[in-house]
């Protein structure tokens, strides 16, 4: 159950706040039949938005979507918050690390999305996201996603 009394289902990945402040998607696109949440990474992620203005619009919408914060399944020394990760073995974390760092090179924030994926897999919710490759590895270990693709151009 989630503290806004509706239980969590959806775990929402940085890009999809980035995107509801660009506009690419709307609210209306994402699910409603259950609460949102988010861990450390994700607020961490929009801390470091250096557009003070789009920082502003990006937490904004994480309020108005009442994300509840959640702690990751594994502490991650150098990137997890004391109290907000839990002690758990990372086995998961080093699968999902390892194959992300194969699709795309060793992307410097592979680190925080297998811990996104990971809290999202571990607790059966379903992670939104527009990174395919993060889709791609969080199906792998059987997690769900709703993926957003950016639509044509016109």
């Amino acid at each position: 159950m989630s503290v806004h009394g509706t239980p969590v289902k959806y775990v929402i990945d940085t890009c999809v706040f980035n995107w509801l402040v660009d506009g690419v998607i709307k609210e209306e696109s994402l699910p409603s039949d259950g609460g949102f949440a988010v861990t450390h990474i994700q607020v961490d992620e929009i801390n470091k938005t250096s557009d003070e203005e789009r920082r502003a619009r990006l937490l904004l919408v994480q309020l108005h979507l009442k994300c509840d914060l959640i702690p990751t399944e594994t502490l991650l020394f150098g990137r997890s918050r004391f109290g907000m990760a839990k002690l758990g073995e990372g086995m998961l974390f080093s699968k999902l690390k390892v194959e992300l760092d194969q699709l795309n090179r060793r992307r410097k924030n592979n680190d925080q999305d297998a811990l996104i994926a990971e809290v999202a897999i571990a607790n059966g919710y379903t992670l939104l996201t527009a990174d395919n490759d993060l889709r791609c590895v969080t199906e792998r270990y059987g997690g769900h996603v709703m993926f957003f693709s950016r639509p044509p151009k016109p």
